[in-house]
């Protein structure tokens, strides 16, 4: 075999080997079950997982954040905790999709200006806020996002700033709301406005509690001062604090 025969194989061989690492790679991540909590796989099989849930599962980038969301959601119906789901910042719906599906009898408000950050909002954040132009996640829109989750009655879109476009939901009661945006003060106000109509047992989430957005860990920290609950974070990629309600009055 002369050289170049050689290096041939040789270049064949490895570009072989790198195709069956992608496909195991790409099996695992849609199909494969090793790494994947035992309760979402005994739901799966007891047909208990909508098909649109099992389809986000395979799209959703932070399974962590993935896995949680459903656990809480199907705690949620099994305890029968009253209350609509709500999304503060939703971008292009993939995790409002999730929440949607997995409790389709729910509603679900969505709240997002659909169109960048407001000015106003951005005035001094730090850390990767810091960075953030108005222009900043403003590739979304609100067609987009419902073509994203799907046609349904159980949709309430909420568009333009927070806290405002919270107005006439003061007797609302939410089981789930997560918040996801970015930035200290819309984070601040939802937590003022949604804890307090948060039912006993209902769950809040807020994305990005880390050191990357000193907004974020501002805003937690200066609400939990007055509020009897612990924040707990969840090891996802963009470190997740979440609250479960009291379900009694604190002594």
């Amino acid at each position: 075999m002369d050289p170049v025969q050689f290096i041939n194989l040789i270049s064949l061989i490895i570009a072989g080997l790198a195709l069956v690492f992608l496909a195991r790679y790409l099996w695992t991540s849609f199909f494969g079950g090793a790494d994947k909590p035992l309760r979402w796989q005994q739901d799966k099989q007891a047909g208990k997982v909508p098909q649109a849930v099992l389809l986000t599962e395979g799209q959703y980038p932070d399974k962590v954040r993935f896995y949680n969301f459903w656990f809480q959601l199907s705690r949620i119906l099994d305890e029968n905790i009253p209350g609509s789901l709500a999304e503060l910042g939703v971008y292009k719906g993939e995790t409002a999709r999730l929440l949607h599906h997995a409790a389709p009898d729910r509603l679900l408000y969505l709240f997002d200006t659909f169109s960048g950050f407001p000015a106003t909002d951005l005035q001094g954040e730090r850390g990767e806020a810091a960075t953030y132009t108005p222009r900043h996640f403003a590739d979304t829109s609100v067609e987009k996002v419902l073509r994203t989750i799907g046609a349904s009655r159980n949709l309430v879109v909420r568009q333009g700033y927070f806290p405002e476009t919270a107005a006439g939901l003061e007797d609302e009661r939410f089981a789930l709301v997560s918040m996801d945006a970015d930035l200290y003060k819309p984070t601040l106000a939802g937590l003022h406005f949604f804890y307090p109509r948060l039912s006993p047992g209902g769950v809040l989430l807020i994305h990005d509690h880390d050191a990357r957005w000193p907004g974020i860990l501002q805003a937690v920290q200066e609400f939990s001062a007055g509020i009897p609950e612990s924040f707990i974070p969840i090891p996802d990629m963009h470190s997740t604090m979440m609250l479960v309600k009291n379900r009694r009055p604190s002594s």
